[in-house]
């Protein structure tokens, strides 16, 4: 007879499902699985592997390849048996698609700004000799050609929006998986979780030097740390760039998986 806390939700994420009865509780699926999804019931007279977060489950299919005794498979299943997202996963779903949404368009904003701008006025004010503590003062960019019929003060307010958008969802995104970001620090497991774990601080510091200028910029200060800000959020928003498509490619498998089993 099974646990009582033991149900077809332990058993199956959207991208694997578990047969206990194959399980021979050697645990090393869960070593080998990077978002803590896997647990254990260890009983004396009852030992296997339990799916205890499957909402968190990345597709990345380690347990698959780990276990020996072939107690993982891929959830391809369909019908009555599919694994569907409900509740938790619902909301994790849109919350992660809207991610994706506003992070692509805060991406091209950005972009927008930083090369359509920023750097065309960093060239014009080097030719003309300014002193870089003249710069805020003289850049001028809304005297700069628009870009896609937009000057720069439209795709600032644009960009402003977005990140605020965007900043609130990855807060609330980071915030339901508080409980893995716990099990790894309290497991010691950084190490095999490297690249969400710089991720999360490229994040953090460009937030920051994101809001920094603007709390400047609303005090009135022309002050060249200001642009000191800019600069480092500019370079530091290409390095986010990078480390969230990473993060999203290797959880390819669970978009996959998600849009699949939604429809």
């Amino acid at each position: 007879m099974k646990p009582v806390f033991f149900s077809r939700r332990h058993a199956r994420t959207l991208s694997v499902q578990l047969n206990t009865s194959k399980c021979k509780a050697c645990w090393k699926c869960i070593e080998a699985c990077p978002s803590q999804v896997i647990g254990k019931i260890d009983l004396p007279w009852h030992k296997h592997a339990l799916l205890i977060n499957p909402d968190f489950c990345c597709g990345c299919l380690n347990c698959i390849k780990t276990c020996l005794y072939g107690a993982y498979s891929k959830n391809d299943k369909s019908g009555q048996d599919a694994v569907r997202p409900k509740g938790k996963s619902v909301l994790l779903f849109f919350i992660n698609n809207l991610l994706l949404l506003s992070g692509a368009i805060t991406i091209i904003s950005g972009l927008v700004l930083q090369f359509g701008f920023h750097i065309q006025a960093a060239r014009q004010n080097h030719d003309a000799g300014f002193r870089d503590a003249d710069y805020e003062q003289v850049r001028g960019f809304d005297q700069m050609p628009d870009v896609w019929g937009i000057n720069y003060s439209g795709w600032s307010a644009i960009h402003k929006v977005l990140v605020v958008c965007f900043f609130l969802l990855m807060i609330f995104h980071i915030y339901k998986h508080l409980k893995w970001y716990q099990g790894i620090i309290s497991r010691n497991l950084m190490g095999k979780n490297v690249q969400v774990m710089i991720l999360s601080a490229i994040f953090l510091f460009t937030s920051l030097t994101g809001i920094v200028p603007w709390l400047i910029d609303l005090l009135g200060s022309t002050s060249i740390y200001r642009f000191v800000f800019v600069e480092i959020h500019d370079k530091l928003a290409l390095l986010l760039v990078i480390f969230l498509i990473l993060h999203v490619v290797k959880r390819k498998n669970w978009f996959d998986a998600a849009y699949s089993k939604i429809k």
